[in-house]
């Protein structure tokens, strides 16, 4: 199924919503930022300090949903993990994979409005740290509450932990919000807590998908009219 427009994508939200939601919870790596290629930098630095080979195009996607833990477990043999902690210590994040990490286009436009409208934005995120240094390099500080880190539930996405917590931290039903995600975690956290899910530049993840934040931007603004 093709992205949709942004006329199509406002008269979902206006079945769905009577008009905007009441809030949208974003994932953050995919969708808030684009952290692909500074993920793949940092596990491919890793691999080849322990004589692997680069990720296979199948292990990039699913480093990309997963947690820090469950990529480790991936794409390490167990035998070798003990050498991680070395591997580590010779590139800093902050330094060397940080300034690869950008917003996609078009959020701070889709965050300002939500604020002017009064639509209340979280994160549900697999991130288990360096969320303070992120927030501060692409200027996100204060634009979601609650942001929910792996480590903050019980368990991470797939399972809606994040979400629900988000739902009992406003107080409202999940029949009020949306959730924007790019991976079948995403997908799963969102069906799990019963909350609409909008699938960002995934085509054939769900049934309602959106291209970019400039059409999301457009889609909210015919649905606030």
């Amino acid at each position: 199924m093709s992205h949709l427009s942004a006329s199509d994508l406002a008269g979902w939200f206006s079945e769905r919503f009577g008009g905007l939601p009441y809030g949208i919870i974003f994932d953050c790596d995919g969708v808030v930022i684009d952290s692909r290629e500074a993920n793949i930098k940092y596990y491919n630095y890793l691999r080849e300090y322990l004589g692997l080979p680069t990720l296979t195009r199948e292990q990039e996607d699913f480093v990309q949903a997963a947690t820090v833990h469950q990529a480790m477990d991936a794409i390490f043999p167990k035998p070798l993990q003990p050498l991680l902690r070395d591997a580590a210590r010779r590139v800093s994040y902050v330094r060397d994979i940080m300034p690869h990490i950008t917003c996609y286009p078009g959020l701070h436009d889709v965050l300002d409005f939500c604020r002017e409208q009064g639509v209340r934005t979280a994160m549900d995120t697999n991130r288990t740290d360096g969320m303070d240094q992120l927030l501060e390099r692409c200027r996100l500080k204060g634009c979601f509450d609650p942001i929910v880190l792996a480590g903050d539930v019980a368990r991470a996405k797939p399972a809606p932990d994040g979400a629900l917590l988000i739902l009992k931290q406003w107080q409202c039903t999940p029949d009020r919000l949306l959730f924007l995600g790019d991976s079948a975690s995403d997908k799963g956290a969102a069906e799990g807590a019963h909350i609409a899910f909008l699938s960002f530049q995934t085509e054939g993840l769900a049934e309602k998908s959106v291209s970019d934040f400039h059409v999301l931007l457009e889609a909210l603004k015919l649905s606030s009219r």
